[in-house]
């Protein structure tokens, strides 16, 4: 019996192994051949290639970075998908602040899982995409509850054929972070019922082939936590949420 059990056990475990390591985002980039893997060392904001400076904008395109903080119950606003659930008061926190320990996350993370990828700046980052949206109504587990926009505008990525790389050749890694913020209990826009306080973050790996600037492959990566009882965050509950979230999101790549 011993000597049956041995060889299933051995092909559940490997099975398992192949399950697993085909979830992660680098088991899914396209093979690179022997192009030379550079990273940039700029982190760079979906909300700064988009170039708004109006913040209700940037919030409703899910890409927000820092503490909102909700007030004064809800309203309902008609959109062009219908009419909506909508926080009546949002304010815009922390902006600063929450970016620069975003930062430190992505570089901390990057570092990490890009050993092999050589360090290189790129000028004026922010002008290689031009950026596009597409709306996501996808029903998931807690809709109605979730703690983001709903639809959720998914960010499209396209290099602008105007760039210039300089001469640079090969493939590289940019990381973009999309949204990363915390928030007190309320409605979020399209929400029926609201949510309690929470903290959300999404990195986006988009790597480029630069003698062709192509776009060879994207990955959103994500995480997002709520509180069940807490109605707002106070600093240290934010940053150790945010360390949290940030750990599963590099446990992703």
């Amino acid at each position: 019996m011993q000597t049956l059990l041995l060889p299933l056990f051995f092909l559940f475990f490997s099975l398992f192994v192949s399950c697993s390591s085909s979830s992660s985002a680098l088991s899914r980039l396209p093979a690179t051949g022997n192009a030379e893997l550079f990273i940039s060392e700029e982190v760079i904001f979906a909300k700064d290639i988009l170039g708004s400076t109006n913040k209700k904008e940037i919030y409703t395109k899910n890409l927000f970075v820092g503490d909102l903080n909700f007030s004064g119950g809800i309203s309902r606003e008609k959109t062009p998908w219908g009419e909506q659930v909508v926080t009546k008061q949002i304010d815009f926190l922390n902006e600063t602040g929450v970016q620069e320990e975003t930062l430190n996350y992505v570089r901390s993370i990057t570092t990490k899982k890009f050993k092999t990828y050589k360090p290189t700046k790129i000028s004026q980052l922010t002008k290689l995409f031009q950026i596009g949206f597409q709306k996501d109504f996808t029903k998931v587990a807690d809709e109605g509850v979730d703690n983001i926009n709903i639809p959720n505008e998914i960010p499209e990525f396209k290099i602008l054929p105007s760039y210039d790389f300089k001469g640079k050749h090969g493939v590289l890694l940019i990381p973009i972070v999309q949204y990363s913020y915390s928030h007190n209990a309320g409605w979020f826009n399209g929400q029926d019922w609201g949510c309690m306080a929470g903290v959300r973050a999404k990195l986006i790996l988009v790597w480029v082939q630069m003698e062709t600037k192509a776009i060879l492959h994207v990955e959103g990566l994500e995480s997002k936590q709520k509180e069940l009882q807490n109605t707002r965050y106070n600093y240290l509950d934010r940053s150790r949420n945010f360390q949290k979230i940030w750990k599963e999101i590099e446990s992703q790549i």
